[in-house]
């Protein structure tokens, strides 16, 4: 019997090793599903602070907005969920774009520096796809709104702190067509 376990061992425990490395190689990214709901039905926060909006702010730096009419809608950390401050914005947003029928937008998705740039694209994405529903729920006609994921590529605020973090997760607006 132990001559027969001999031969067994190394594999098991090659086996195991290799189970082990994929386990935990698989737990360092966080997996963005593609069927999760873009807006939370519930509406619910999920219990996090909201971190404001303002008007657009063309002073800042990568910030590509170009219209001091439309607002920031800003999102917590590693989500995509419409909070208390964004629904805000948006809604101040498709106000400005049913007076403005002519207007088509662009709504660019961002994020902070945190995270890898393939995970913080498909956020960013996720971001802006979420502002753009969100606006076609309040009237808004969607063949005048477009998306764009820059991720974190483009920081309105280039620091390395929760104050620069809060601004660069965002969906900013830039008017395409008047």
């Amino acid at each position: 019997m132990k001559s027969v376990l001999r031969y067994f061992r190394w594999p098991a425990v090659s086996i195991f090793t290799l189970c082990a490395v994929i386990a935990i190689s698989s737990c360092s990214k966080k997996d963005v599903k593609q069927d999760e709901p873009l807006i939370n039905p519930s509406g619910d926060t999920g219990g996090a602070a909201d971190t404001g909006s303002g008007n657009v702010d063309t002073g800042n730096a990568g910030d590509t907005t170009n219209s001091g009419d439309l607002q920031i809608a800003y999102f917590d950390f590693d989500s995509y969920k419409i909070n208390g401050s964004a629904r805000g914005a948006l809604k101040a947003n498709a106000d400005w774009l049913k007076s403005n029928p002519n207007a088509t937008v662009q709504i660019e998705g961002h994020c902070d520096e945190r995270g890898t740039t393939e995970y913080n694209l498909a956020l960013g994405e996720r971001r802006a796809n979420a502002a753009k529903n969100y606006m076609i729920r309040l009237g808004v006609d969607k063949g005048r709104l477009s998306t764009i994921s820059y991720g974190k590529e483009r920081p309105a605020d280039p620091g390395h702190d929760e104050s620069a973090w809060g601004k660069n997760r965002r969906a900013a607006f830039v008017v395409l067509s008047r």
